[in-house]
């Protein structure tokens, strides 16, 4: 459910005879049709297909003008302002049939606000269409030159003022220049994978870049550290397990050390994975725990327990830690598709770790996943991902949540059912490493000064 403020416009009488096409206006106003388009993922755009006072209210009009349009949307008014319609992926058909439609939903609106409530079928009956058992639309048994609506939401059968009928179609989602600038090519890849194999702490202090990923249950840790091994061994592999389920497939404290080659040298790069942040207190590691294993203390393998956090007196418990045992950097790993939507435990969590891992003069940088899940260009090719509008948007919402500067943010595409090697997604992972690895020259600074401090 979707909860949004939509403005209903004032019904205006009109004399259909007086209408001509030139006069034809759509019933909603720009800032409606604006809330409306909320409902939809990406961008999109409404075209008026048919309007009740101008067409004529009857399903023989509406059959005629908007079958075979595709995705549409029938938005009706009632006289005491109330806005009631439905949105169905397939478009219109005209025989009485029942479709399954995994996308299709029903709104209501008022002055107050929007609610959208998915629906699993829509029925295409004789005179009617009907939103599951929920919204139908019908030819009026009251009046019979008129359209009339029944649902759950009313009492009864209720005439409707207006019905307008919109195609939904997409609108471009990229932008016309890139908001970041990024070389996609063979190239690039294999320049920003030698800078990886290459790298070296600049200060004998520190013997390997410790970067441990944080997140939300689900956010995508465990894939990002696969998705990184897979460029490096040439095939797609599962190095780190994943899962989906709400809680965290992750249970143990695992350090990743990233070989140049299947079976190749290790660099000096080591990718930690931990459970995530759950939406309950139980479902997840608690904040504690996070910053144990930043200072050093969590041992390798300990397995992780939401009800019983590490202490002194937990089995391997690193008492002294050295920089060798310390996180050299803090990888926020957050959902695109849900970034503006996490439960406040989460973001409240997020938010404690920000400020005490700041405390702890470790770098952060964040990681925003599952960006072809909420953007069909991306999805279609990685290489569009800095001109999308849709991620520009997601990582402004993640500096946002985060109170990181959206520079330390970088839109990633993991592997997940991909066979083989992408050129453009393996670019956006490697300048993710490469970002990091910025991140922990800094901690490096920090250690070789603390050094020469008298």
């Amino acid at each position: 459910m979707k909860k949004s403020k939509l403005k209903c416009p004032n019904l205006v009488p009109v004399t259909v005879r007086h209408l001509t096409m030139a006069t034809l206006h759509p019933h909603l106003d720009r800032q409606s049709e604006k809330q409306l388009c909320m409902f939809f993922n990406g961008n999109v755009k409404f075209s008026l297909l048919y309007k009740g006072s101008f067409h004529g209210f009857s399903f023989t009009e509406i059959q005629y003008k908007c079958t075979n349009q595709g995705q549409i949307i029938m938005v009706g008014y009632l006289e005491d302002g109330l806005v009631l319609g439905g949105c169905m992926s397939k478009g219109l058909i005209n025989q009485n049939t029942t479709v399954k439609d995994e996308t299709a939903f029903r709104f209501s609106a008022d002055q107050s606000e929007s609610v959208k409530t998915s629906v699993t079928t829509v029925n295409f009956e004789y005179n009617a269409i009907r939103f599951d058992s929920d919204l139908r639309f019908q030819q009026s048994s009251v009046r019979g030159n008129a359209l009339s609506v029944t649902g759950s939401q009313l009492e009864g059968e209720k005439i409707l003022e207006e019905l307008e009928v919109y195609r939904v179609e997409d609108t471009c989602d990229l932008l016309e220049t890139p908001w970041r600038e990024l070389t996609s090519n063979e190239e690039k890849r294999n320049l920003l994978k030698e800078s990886v194999v290459s790298y070296k702490p600049p200060t004998d202090v520190v013997s390997q870049a410790r970067v441990l990923l944080v997140g939300p249950v689900g956010a995508g840790k465990s894939s990002f550290i696969s998705s990184v091994c897979s460029v490096f061994h040439g095939r797609v592999s599962i190095q780190a397990m994943v899962g989906t389920a709400a809680r965290s497939f992750t249970t143990k404290f695992r350090s990743y050390t990233i070989k140049a080659a299947r079976g190749g040298e290790a660099t000096p790069l080591v990718l930690c994975d931990m459970m995530g942040l759950g939406e309950t207190d139980l479902s997840g590691v608690r904040v504690k725990d996070v910053l144990h294993v930043i200072k050093g203390h969590m041992p390798e393998g300990y397995k992780f327990n939401p009800s019983e956090p590490i202490s002194s007196a937990s089995k391997g418990y690193v008492e002294e830690p050295t920089v060798k045992n310390k996180i050299a950097c803090v990888a926020f790993v957050l959902d695109a598709g849900r970034v503006s939507a996490y439960p406040e435990l989460v973001q409240e969590a997020l938010k404690e770790l920000r400020l005490k891992i700041s405390d702890l003069g470790v770098p952060q940088v964040a990681l925003l996943t599952h960006t072809d899940e909420v953007c069909n260009s991306v999805a279609e090719d990685g290489k569009n991902i800095y001109q999308s509008r849709v991620i520009q948007n997601k990582v402004y919402a993640a500096g946002k949540l985060l109170g990181l500067p959206v520079s330390c943010i970088v839109p990633v595409k993991n592997y997940s059912s991909e066979l083989e090697l992408n050129c453009s997604t393996d670019i956006l992972i490697l300048s993710a490493v490469d970002l990091i690895l910025q991140y922990v020259d800094m901690f490096c600074d920090e250690c070789e000064m603390s050094k020469s401090a008298p």
